[in-house]
């Protein structure tokens, strides 16, 4: 019996919610039909402004000729269903010329005159009743110009309102629908069901059509219906069409639908209440062998559960339970031994970054070691220097000795290079940020591994096209470019890849400046490229690496705003790389 709750609550929403669809629904089609009148009654409109366009430019018009003008006229009203009365009129009030069906209408007053010459534009004059025959009217006034672009007289073509209704009564729509054309003042100008007992009537303020067509609405009419009322607005009078269509449809539409969900749900429940029939039984079975066990265990026995085929996956999760329990309860002694093991593991590894971290600091060490040491050979080749080129200058030497003492001034140059390289990579303080080519950094690293790679036997090419700087501080570049050679000479010695090649690229691509490193070594094992800028992480053999060069690497082109990274080569071995942004061009 609490199941029928959610039910009905179910169904009174969905009912609810189904009726407000429809009425959505109606709704929109109320303002198609409203655009559809809409189109017919601007097709009329449209047709009388192009009859009166050539009026406008006939000469027999513009000259105002009684008899010719009448003439015409008459054409006009008898060829339109549409015309009650055709009349022209100067400027002075004269009557020139009029054709009239309905004789009635055609002593009416003609005050629209007046506000065709007061504006010079076309005139929709407000809906009127004839004085005889009681017939609805509005007049659509137009001025007559002459050569010079004055206007001369008023044409106003008396519309019979009912002929407009006539037009959209055959638009087919629902029982009990209305539509009504309403001027800006809120008079019913047409209407299709009791236009006797509407049509010149004024709608309540409530219920009048604005000015711009305004999105479905829900109101009471002025016939006490409720209706869903969609507008559409005249493109040739100031008009709105309003088509109401009853809310009685949609009630209708909802209820068929309302009483199929119902019905399923009903069904549903009585499906539902023979399944939990049948399944409280099995149920019951399974708790009364899992209460079994559960006594079973709890008395000290721990043999396996006896296996039975369960009515839901619960149950057969909880007999699973019951069997995990005692094999975790045996496997208990195992996992204490395996967490010891793995504690043990933990001390050592904490054992190895601790040296990892000690041989760092000595490495710092003999960067300061090597810095005094450069700095105090770097005075006595500065001499070797010196002398070489002062005793090449004097015009008795022998050209063989000139030829020996080239060499000594070529030699100790590259090794004061290298000394002075050897200095910067020893800075414990990098220095301020600044301007930096990479043509620099790339020349002097290769100069520091130049004559070590040829020992190895491992070929040095540079194919440096970068033009641009960027902003960074040249020791640190320094450092994340040999650490990547470096890594690339270790990788090729080490695979037995001999003869190698190392290749440093540099090139400038949409304000960026990029530089790679490639090598012919054995690449890196997929396993391991997730790991490659970790701290402490190395695939070097111990003794041969620390793990930190690129994780230090990775920290200073992070700093810079750029982006490391590695990917394999075409032919096999691997590239790392590094993307950056260069530098503004005042600032290099």
């Amino acid at each position: 019996m609490l199941l029928l709750v959610p039910v009905l609550v179910a169904a009174v929403w969905s009912g609810m919610t189904t009726f407000r669809e429809r009425a959505n629904e109606l709704g929109d089609q109320a303002r198609v039909i409203a655009y559809t009148t809409a189109a017919y009654v601007n097709r009329d409109l449209t047709n009388l402004d192009g009859t009166v366009a050539g009026l406008q430019s006939n000469p027999d018009i513009q000259s105002l000729s009684p008899v010719l003008g009448e003439e015409l006229l008459r054409g006009i009203t008898q060829a339109r269903p549409i015309l009650a009365s055709t009349i022209m009129i100067r400027r002075s009030g004269e009557t020139v010329a009029r054709a009239t069906v309905l004789q009635d209408i055609a002593g009416e007053s003609n005050d629209w005159a007046a506000d065709v010459f007061k504006t010079g534009m076309r005139v929709v004059s407000p809906a009127r009743m004839s004085r005889v025959g009681n017939i609805y009217y509005v007049v659509v006034a137009y001025p007559i110009e002459d050569g010079s672009t004055h206007v001369i007289a008023a044409l106003g073509l008396f519309v019979n309102l009912q002929t407009i209704q006539d037009s959209f009564t055959g638009i087919p729509i629902p029982d009990g629908s209305v539509v009504n054309i309403v001027d800006s003042e809120g008079h019913i100008l047409a209407r299709n069901r009791e236009p006797e007992r509407f049509v010149g009537q004024v709608v309540p303020p409530d219920q009048r059509p604005l000015a711009e067509p305004r999105e479905p609405l829900e109101r009471v009419g002025l016939d006490g219906v409720r209706r869903m009322y969609g507008e559409a607005r005249l493109d040739g009078a100031p008009w709105i069409v309003s088509v109401g269509l009853p809310l009685s449809i949609a009630l209708s539409r909802a209820a068929s639908l309302w009483t199929r969900t119902f019905a399923i749900l009903a069904f549903g429940l009585a499906g539902w209440l023979i399944v939990a029939f049948g399944l409280s039984r099995r149920l019951a079975r399974s708790v009364s062998h899992l209460e079994t066990a559960a006594q079973r265990i709890a008395s000290g026995d721990f043999t396996p559960v006896e296996r039975r085929r369960m009515p839901t996956r619960e149950f057969d999760k909880l007999q699973e339970a019951f069997d995990s329990m005692l094999q975790r309860f045996n496997d208990t002694r195992t996992a204490i031994d395996v967490k010891m093991g793995e504690e043990r593991r933990i001390r050592e590894e904490l054992q190895s970054l601790q040296r990892q971290v000690i041989r760092q600091e000595r490495l710092a060490a003999v960067g300061q070691l090597v810095s005094g040491v450069a700095h105090e050979i770097n005075n006595p080749l500065q001499a070797i220097l010196g002398f070489a080129e002062l005793l090449q200058m004097q015009a008795d030497v022998p050209e063989s000795v000139k030829t020996d003492l080239s060499l000594i001034q070529k030699e100790s140059a590259r090794a004061c290079n290298i000394i002075r390289n050897l200095a910067m990579f020893a800075r414990q303080q990098p220095g301020e940020a600044e301007p930096v080519r990479l043509t620099d950094v790339i020349t002097s690293v290769a100069e520091l591994r130049q004559r070590r790679l040829e020992s190895q036997d491992i070929e040095l090419r540079v194919e440096d096209t970068s033009a641009q700087y960027v902003s960074a501080v040249l020791t640190e570049l320094q450092q994340v470019l040999l650490n990547f050679v470096v890594n690339a000479e270790q990788s090729i010695v080490l695979s037995g890849r001999l003869p190698g090649r190392i290749t440093i690229r540099s090139w400038d691509r949409d304000g960026r400046v990029l530089l790679e490193v490639e090598d012919t070594g054995p690449g890196i094992s997929p396993d391991n490229e997730a790991k490659l800028f970790q701290p402490f992480f190395t695939t070097k053999p111990v003794g041969q690496g620390t793990g930190l060069g690129l994780s230090i690497s990775y920290g200073i082109v992070d700093s810079l705003g750029g982006r490391i990274g590695y990917r394999s080569s075409p032919e096999g071995g691997a590239i790392f790389y590094v993307d950056l942004p260069a530098a503004d061009a005042e600032a290099a």
